[in-house]
């Protein structure tokens, strides 16, 4: 692992171990209009907030950057196109250069 991976996440790991140690008692969530009733440790509720947080964050950047994902296709697709056109260009031009008699050299 890299030195500064375990730079963050050594203490962040700490600090949720703590979070999670001093936050167990149980937390009764009633489901109303399902009738049950979910009963887990403060903590699990924070860390699946967060979860669902980071995941919902993720995914909207995600989709947001979908233009610029699109333009950077179409911009590649483009560039590749260009590439083979100079490919193309250079190769007739080494094929008429070649065909074509040279001038006589100048004498010295």
């Amino acid at each position: 692992m890299h030195p500064l991976s375990l730079l963050i996440t050594l203490p962040l790991a700490v600090v949720l171990v703590i979070f999670a140690v001093n936050n167990r008692s149980l937390i009764e969530i009633d489901l109303w209009p399902f009738g049950f009733v979910i009963a887990w440790p403060a903590f699990v509720f924070a860390f699946v907030g967060v979860s669902v947080g980071l995941l919902l964050g993720g995914l909207l950047a995600w989709i947001s950057g979908g233009a610029t994902r699109k333009l950077a296709r179409e911009r590649k697709a483009r560039i590749r196109e260009l590439e083979h056109t100079v490919a193309t260009m250079k190769t007739r031009f080494d094929d008429t250069s070649a065909a074509q008699p040279r001038p006589p050299a100048l004498p010295e």
